[in-house]
């Protein structure tokens, strides 16, 4: 746990609990105070003496307004990096967990974040059903809940926790204020072997989007400005606009509305800016105040798509096999609870909806009754689609596969119990592996 200090009005360093100030034990000296962004000290030990602490640490911190965590965020995809970035900003702190290179999952206080908002946003239940839910199930098991009482399918659920992440990562991108931090942490394999998303694909949706808040912030420099109606809806709003203008006060601020309207930063800065520019909203840089002028808009961000790294085996045949393998490993774990056909029915259902990749090799297939593919359909679909599957058709290949297995996962970690889940991943892991070996 970190240690918490506060600035007195003396400009005095002072410990909340100064039982914690053992633990800097070992760094005596003189500390050189770096200029840096207002929610952010950093101290520099003159002169330095090196040393190490063990894992987790933080390895690299920064200013959100003075780096795009854009660029931060390739590199680390670039480089496969494995760990935790956490970044705290005036809306609240999200964190992405990151293996080798790509997120495998994501959290966050913003409550526009959470997965009953989610899921409401998404049309796939009302609030009503995630209210009732949440009276009998802790937050961390509400979409196992609906599953179970077949308000939600599995796959459904997966494509919502997929969409969850996605936003999580596009605040984190979008953050221009606040600070960020970059902590080697291991993952266990609970943490994330349910989900991976393609960093590089994150990041381009990401670009577009700060192509359009760049945009917004010509009219809106932040979001601690104010908001005040001008006048009431004419009826002719998006029903988000006519929610918003239905709470405008002027007492209240971008990032304030956002809470109240469980829109993340992005959507609620968008939805104020059609407003401003319908003439029914005016800004304030004080409550009930006059509008503030607009800021000039910020330095474009500096963007180069990184160059995307794939890991292409010599044949198909033997990706095949070991994902089919790890396939039916997954169903003979959820065999043992007696679960496997209603588990492959859904499994098959999705692959049906293509909710589990777009792929053409996938196409047509079905899980057999032992979870596994069938190898020779899955070899001519391969062969028939090459040219569709881009300049890295064996990549490509691999790719909507692990899409697959990473739902498959999924699924079963919503009926498994954790020991076991966390057992399977292992053995999923370790058959993963195999494919690397030379």
């Amino acid at each position: 746990m970190s240690q918490r200090f506060r600035i007195d009005g003396a400009a005095q360093l002072v410990p909340e609990d100064r039982t914690g100030i053992p633990a800097l034990a070992g760094r005596s000296g003189t500390y050189a105070l770096m200029p840096t962004a207002p929610d952010l000290l950093v101290f520099s030990r003159t002169p330095p003496e090196g040393g190490s602490i063990p894992t987790p640490r933080v390895v690299l911190s920064g200013d959100a307004g003075g780096f795009p965590l854009s660029d931060l965020i390739a590199f680390l995809s670039q480089s496969r990096w494995s760990g935790v970035v956490r970044v705290h900003t005036p809306g609240g702190e999200r964190s992405l967990m990151i293996r080798e290179g790509e997120v495998r999952g994501a959290t966050s206080e913003e409550p526009a974040d959470r997965l009953g908002e989610v899921l409401v946003r998404l049309g796939y239940v009302d609030r009503a059903q995630v209210e009732a839910v949440l009276r009998e199930q802790s937050p961390s098991k509400m979409g196992r809940a609906l599953v179970e009482k077949g308000v939600l399918q599995a796959h459904d659920l997966f494509k919502c926790v997929t969409h969850q992440v996605s936003e999580i990562f596009h605040a984190i991108v979008l953050c221009r204020e606040g600070a960020f931090f970059l902590i080697d942490q291991p993952l266990d394999d609970k943490t994330g072997h349910s989900i991976q998303l393609s960093t590089q694909s994150l990041l381009m949706d990401s670009i577009r989007k700060i192509d359009e808040l760049a945009h917004f912030r010509k009219r809106i420099p932040h979001g601690r400005m104010y908001v005040a109606r001008k006048r009431p809806s004419d009826g002719k709003l998006e029903e988000d606009e006519d929610r918003v203008l239905a709470m405008l006060d002027g007492r209240r601020t971008v990032l304030e509305l956002g809470h109240a309207a469980r829109l993340s930063e992005f959507d609620i800065t968008k939805v104020v800016f059609r407003l401003l520019e319908g003439g029914f909203a005016g800004l304030s840089d004080k409550p009930v105040g006059t509008p503030a002028a607009a800021a000039p808009e910020k330095a474009a961000t500096q963007r180069a798509r990184p160059a995307v790294r794939t890991v292409a085996p010599v044949d198909a045949r033997p990706v095949a096999r070991v994902f089919n393998f790890i396939f039916r490993e997954i169903r003979d774990e959820v065999a043992r609870q007696g679960m496997d056909r209603e588990f492959i029915a859904a499994a098959n259902a999705a692959l049906t909806g293509q909710a589990l990749s777009s792929s053409p090799v996938l196409e047509g297939l079905a899980f057999a009754a032992d979870g596994s593919l069938p190898e020779g359909r899955l070899m001519e679909a391969f062969d028939r689609h090459r040219d569709q599957l881009g300049s890295e058709p064996l990549a490509s290949f691999r790719q909507a596969l692990s899409d697959v297995m990473f739902f498959l996962l999924f699924q079963a970690g919503e009926l498994l119990e954790s020991r076991a889940d966390e057992d399977l991943a292992r053995r999923v892991k370790e058959l993963l592996a195999t494919l690397e070996a030379p």
